[in-house]
């Protein structure tokens, strides 16, 4: 008895076989391996990816969370523009924790433990070059990065600077605050002790409001504020930094932080806000695809991550300076100091041309750098490089080019601009690629131990990038198996006849038909290809294993619907043909 296989499709041969064992992108359940984890991890680029289905409620969302965090926030400042800050809530708080807390015995017993465990971390990062060298000798990036480096201290130091003008704008004769705004306008997170103690020193009228009407706010947005709110909000820094020595103290500036990170017009001023409710209409736009019973969960998850981008901005700056200080091991903390003073001079010589001064402070800088390389022990030289790559083209720590003809000054500054570019490029992408995602993973899993994890959504978005991605592997596997003659194997090998073994598998339909029927196997000869025996593939739907015809299925289809999907209209086919193939043979 031949039988005749040319009718089955072309590409329902054992190149698939051969696919599911050669395609590096598909694991043995046919779950597509992803390249670049870590960027597809970050919340920001799945964010600008992502489209809303409903651009209208998105927009809604966007603006009622504008609307609500703006209020928030001039609830939380109006008494800080106009009050000291002893009679602000924030001191009320301050008061009853140390009048009515910190004193407790299993409280200063956890405080005491804090403390000796900073100290001793202090101790251990002093017993270390390399330690040492990421915490105590950073590196130092441009104005921007900087400010951002030293988190609220920068903000609120840039925000002083802009009220101060806004007040002499309103008191033309008024020229206490002439000076320091000359000196800080441009790195004013340097100078911010200064810049509180040029207002508190100062016969301005602190309490008076300075309203600007920003750009973006097509005048209807008032951005008001107050040098008595400078005040309050630097104490509040603080309190919560270093110079914070009370429990009171502390949480009260952790408190103001709180509220910073929940709308981000705190320190950095109202235009923050918007991208905070960006963040939220998103997180909204996100929730409403989510199943049901797990939107909540879904919203809280997309928020936090969102969230932890802004939240940790500064240590993020702070992360990237350590790693790109490296560079400076082998250097004292003096050296360290003194090279960036030279780096700084020498730029200033470049500018004016000073050719003398230039090439002395630059034989200075080199002197420097030997005597930090000739200090460094070959195992530090591996982490001394990853700071200098990390640190490559910093403004701050390389030295300009000087300025001489026009065409020698442009040929010089190709190679000055292309390392400070190149470097810069390379920062950001450490931080999007690498730092990021951290933090945004570590908001979404403690979201998770809140507020539960959307099983089912996750489980139903992952389906649907399993369904879309697999198509796009198989075809050019097809396109080759068709047109390559000699992975044919299945049709143009010999057919040999070999005696029947009953194997009692229930995937063989003819032999299964026949049992049941009480018939005896169809002839003494059954027809064997000749090629590799693989092991059956499970189809999804009907529980049957074919060992004679490959099911093209490359793992399973994880969809909700089935039955229709691809590779079960294929089996319904074959079905019907085993079907088929036995009652004729039973009649025959």
């Amino acid at each position: 008895m031949s039988y005749n296989y040319t009718n089955i499709p072309q590409n329902l041969n054992t190149g698939y076989y051969q696919q599911s064992q050669q395609n590096p992108n598909f694991t043995a359940s046919g779950t597509p391996i992803t390249t670049g984890a870590a960027i597809e991890n970050n919340p920001l680029i799945n964010a600008a990816a992502s489209t809303p289905d409903n651009p209208a409620k998105f927009l809604a969302a966007m603006g009622i969370s504008t609307a609500a965090l703006f209020g928030i926030n001039n609830f939380i400042n109006n008494p800080l523009q106009s009050k000291k800050y002893d009679q602000t809530f924030f001191n009320k708080v301050e008061k009853y924790i140390d009048n009515n807390i910190s004193s407790k015995p299993k409280v200063k017993k956890f405080t005491d433990y804090l403390h000796n465990l900073k100290v001793s971390v202090s101790r251990q990062i002093d017993k270390s070059e390399i330690l040492r060298t990421m915490f105590r000798k950073p590196s130092i990036g441009g104005p921007m990065a900087q400010s951002q480096a030293v988190s609220s201290r920068g903000h609120i130091a840039t925000r002083a600077i802009e009220i101060m003008k806004k007040y002499k704008e309103a008191h033309p004769g008024f020229t206490e605050f002439d000076a320091i705004i000359k000196k800080a306008e441009k790195d004013s997170y340097k100078y911010l002790d200064e810049i509180i103690q040029t207002i508190n020193n100062s016969s301005a009228n602190l309490k008076e409001i300075i309203t600007k009407k920003p750009a973006w706010g097509f005048g209807i947005i008032k951005n008001k504020s107050s040098l008595q709110e400078i005040l309050n909000k630097n104490r509040l820094i603080n309190n919560y930094k270093n110079s914070g020595k009370t429990l009171g103290q502390k949480a009260s500036g952790y408190l103001m932080r709180a509220t910073e990170c929940l709308t981000n017009g705190m320190f950095s001023g109202k235009g923050a806000v918007l991208l905070q409710a960006l963040m939220i209409a998103q997180s909204y736009s996100e929730a409403s695809k989510a199943e049901k019973g797990e939107k909540f969960s879904t919203f809280m998850a997309s928020l936090t991550e969102l969230m932890a981008f802004m939240a940790t901005m500064g240590i993020q700056m702070r992360i990237t300076n350590s790693l790109a200080g490296l560079k400076y091991i082998g250097m004292t903390k003096p050296q360290y100091e003194k090279y960036l003073e030279l780096v700084e001079k020498a730029n200033g010589f470049a500018k004016t041309k000073d050719l003398a001064q230039y090439k002395n402070t630059v034989a200075q800088i080199k002197a420097l750098k030997d005597l930090g390389k000739a200090n460094t022990k070959w195992y530090q030289k591996p982490i001394k490089w990853i700071g200098k790559v990390v640190g490559y083209g910093r403004i701050r720590e390389t030295v300009k080019p000087l300025k001489a003809s026009k065409a020698s000054t442009l040929l010089a500054k190709i190679p000055y601009g292309l390392k400070v570019g190149l470097g810069y490029a390379g920062r950001v992408g450490l931080i999007m690629a690498a730092i990021i995602p951290i933090f945004s993973g570590a908001a979404k899993k403690i979201s998770y131990a809140i507020f539960g994890k959307p099983v089912k959504t996750l489980e139903r978005e992952k389906a649907k990038e399993s369904a879309s991605e697999q198509p796009s592997q198989v075809v050019p596997q097809q396109q080759q198996t068709t047109q390559n003659p000699n992975s044919q194997t299945f049709q143009q090998q010999p057919l040999q006849t070999t005696q029947t073994v009953s194997t009692g598998k229930p995937g063989n339909l003819l032999e299964t038909m026949n049992n049941m029927h009480n018939n005896p196997a169809i002839g003494s000869q059954t027809v064997t290809p000749v090629v590799q025996q693989q092991s059956p593939i499970q189809s999804p739907d009907a529980g049957i294993v074919r060992t004679y015809i490959p099911n093209p299925i490359l793992g399973t289809e994880n969809v909700q619907n089935v039955a229709a999907t691809r590779s079960a209209r294929i089996d319904a086919v074959l079905r019907q043909a085993d079907y088929a193939e036995a009652m004729a043979q039973r009649y025959l």
